[in-house]
């Protein structure tokens, strides 16, 4: 019995060793598994939080390399190009005189003047707008939301690693061209526009957009196309010819606020809104709202524009323009808080039958002058700005 009892004990001995063997086989191989699994982990890219930005690392790197700002992963071979070089050196030469002549003294203009006039929105509305985020920025920096419009074509963002070197630098000459009446005067030329963003190698306003969103300090996080439903709804579309909205998404330059400009190349006509009231109803989605109006060609002067102006003064908190915007007399009759800067004597021969008489008036019978130290406009020929900022009273 003894006996019997010996082996027994010798097989739950060896039944024993040998589970212990599985155990600790079966804890190295998780342990091991476990080893492989965080080798894995550790070589992915890490999620970014909800708090962080994140960019668009290609727009974002082509509005900086349109902005002459040197390549950081695309396109280093640029750098090498005397082309680039000389393109860089005369963009950054151009921008220096901007911030010294325009958005320098605009922004210290503005804390000065209209402090009392702190707009109570985010949303900036800037119709016959173009490809303006210049001056949009430059007076409502804060405005989460900007809402430009202009006739011109939304067009495309070349890319310098999908197009010759040869064929990029010409692209980046092309802009460096059309920017330069905005740049200089302060105002995009209509005719000029025309010309310029209609061509092959650029076809529309969007490098123009992001050459000032990049310039001006911001970062891109996404650019998105659309069209607009019946009920003026967003509808995410490819580009193509058909497009009338672009959605362009960035973070200011602290990093901390995300804005979004959406343009859209839409006619403004009475004639064609009447066709088309989606798009007003875009614009009113966005609530309460701030005007800005710079160079608009007097259109809403004209029997054929009473729509989009009737649309400001009726949706409007406060309007930022010049003489060329809306009609003085329509801010006379009760509803606004109107002031005045700057001068006005006249308007260019081009726009001559627009003269304002009763403006002129207003200006003339101001117990204090409110001098504006910067030149944009259509008046800059005679070395005169005018400005008049409208609050809705409450």
């Amino acid at each position: 019995m003894f006996h019997r009892f010996t082996k027994i004990g010798l097989l739950s001995r060896g039944l024993l060793i040998a589970v212990a063997f599985f155990l600790l086989s079966c804890m190295q191989n998780h342990a091991s598994k476990n080893a492989g699994n965080k080798a894995i982990n550790d070589s992915l890219p890490v999620k970014p939080r909800s708090d962080m930005p994140v960019l668009d690392t290609i727009d974002d790197e082509m509005a900086a390399v349109i902005a002459g700002i040197n390549p950081l992963k695309r396109c280093n071979d640029l750098t090498t190009e005397k082309k680039w070089t000389t393109y860089q050196q005369h963009i950054n030469d151009d921008w220096k005189l901007v911030e010294k002549n325009k958005t320098g003294p605009i922004a210290r203009w503005r804390e000065k003047n209209l402090g009392t006039f702190t707009p109570d929105t985010s949303t900036l509305f800037y119709p016959f707008a173009g490809a303006d985020f210049l001056y949009a920025n430059a007076f409502f920096p804060d405005a989460g939301n900007y809402v430009l419009i202009g006739l011109e074509p939304i067009g495309k963002l070349h890319r310098c690693d999908t197009m010759a070197k040869k064929d990029f630098l010409f692209y980046l000459e092309k802009i460096r061209s059309a920017l330069y009446y905005s740049n200089q005067l302060g105002f995009f030329r209509t005719k000029s526009m025309e010309k310029d963003l209609n061509q092959q190698s650029l076809d529309g306003t969007l490098p123009l957009i992001v050459f000032y969103i990049r310039k001006t300090g911001h970062r891109l996080t996404g650019i998105t196309y659309f069209n607009l439903d019946n009920k003026g709804g967003i509808v995410s579309c490819r580009q193509d010819a058909s497009t009338i909205g672009v959605r362009i998404a960035f973070f200011d330059s602290t990093m901390k606020k995300h804005k979004v400009l959406y343009y859209l190349s839409y006619d403004l006509s009475d004639q064609n809104l009447k066709k088309h009231p989606e798009l007003l109803q875009f614009v009113k989605s966005f609530g309460s709202q701030d005007g800005f109006l710079k160079a608009a060609s007097y259109l809403m002067f004209t029997s054929g524009f009473q729509m989009m102006r009737n649309y400001l003064l009726d949706q409007e908190s406060s309007i930022l323009q010049d003489d060329s915007g809306i009609p003085y007399r329509f801010f006379k009759p009760s509803g606004w808080t109107v002031k005045l800067f700057g001068n006005y004597t006249q308007t260019i021969d081009l726009f001559k039958y627009k003269f304002q008489p009763d403006l002129q008036s207003a200006y003339e019978k101001q117990e204090t002058k409110h001098a504006v130290p910067f030149r944009i406009g259509y008046n800059v020929k005679f070395n005169e700005t005018n400005l008049l900022f409208a609050k809705k009273r409450k």
